[in-house]
C-alpha cells in the first residue's frame, strides 16, 4: 500500500464468525452495531478503528492484533492500518476458516491434528465454528471429530 490516507467515512465489511449474535455500542456515531449470526455489516472504518483502539476484543481479538477476533473486518486496507496484517502479505491475521479446517484434517498424525487445533481454535466462536465446519465440509475422521467434540465442549451439529 502506498502512502495513501484511508477515507475514515467508508464504509467496510464485518463478518459475525460466531453462530449467535453479538454487539457493541458504537463511539463515533450514535446507537449500537448488532451481529445476528454469520451476518455480513458494513461498518464506518472510524468506528472499527476505533473500537480496536479501545480493545474490543470482538474485532482486536485476544491480542489486540486480529487474531481469534469474533468480528472479522473483511477490508485488507483497514487490516493493513490496524497492524494486523503486512503489507507484504507475510504477515496475516490469524482467522479461521473451511480452508484452515480441511487443512488440519489432511494432517497424517493425529498429533500435529492435535496441536494445531490447540494452537488455532481458542474461544467458543471459533470452537463452535471447528464442528459446524466438520458437519458442512462432510469431514471424516472418527479419531480427529472425536477429538474435536471433547475439546470444544459443543454438540457437533
Amino acid at each position: 500500500m502506498e502512502n495513501k490516507e484511508l477515507n475514515m467515512d467508508e464504509k467496510v465489511q464485518v463478518i459475525n464468525l460466531a453462530p449467535w449474535n453479538v454487539g457493541f455500542n458504537n463511539s463515533t456515531v450514535p446507537g449500537a452495531s448488532s451481529f445476528a449470526p454469520k451476518a455480513k455489516l458494513r461498518l464506518k472504518r472510524e468506528e472499527i478503528i476505533y473500537q480496536v483502539g479501545a480493545g474490543n476484543k470482538l474485532l482486536a481479538g485476544l491480542d489486540d492484533e486480529g487474531s481469534h477476533a469474533t468480528l472479522y473486518i473483511d477490508d485488507p486496507a483497514t487490516r493493513v492500518y490496524l497492524g494486523f496484517d503486512s503489507e507484504d502479505g507475510k504477515r496475516k491475521q490469524n482467522v479461521i476458516s473451511d480452508e484452515k479446517v480441511m487443512k488440519w484434517f489432511e494432517l497424517k498424525t493425529q498429533t500435529a491434528f492435535e496441536k494445531n487445533i490447540r494452537e488455532n481454535v481458542v474461544t467458543m466462536a471459533e470452537k463452535s465454528f471447528v464442528l459446524e465446519a466438520i458437519r458442512r465440509l462432510k469431514l471424516d475422521s472418527y479419531e480427529k471429530i472425536t477429538f474435536c467434540k471433547e475439546y470444544c465442549k459443543f454438540r457437533l451439529f
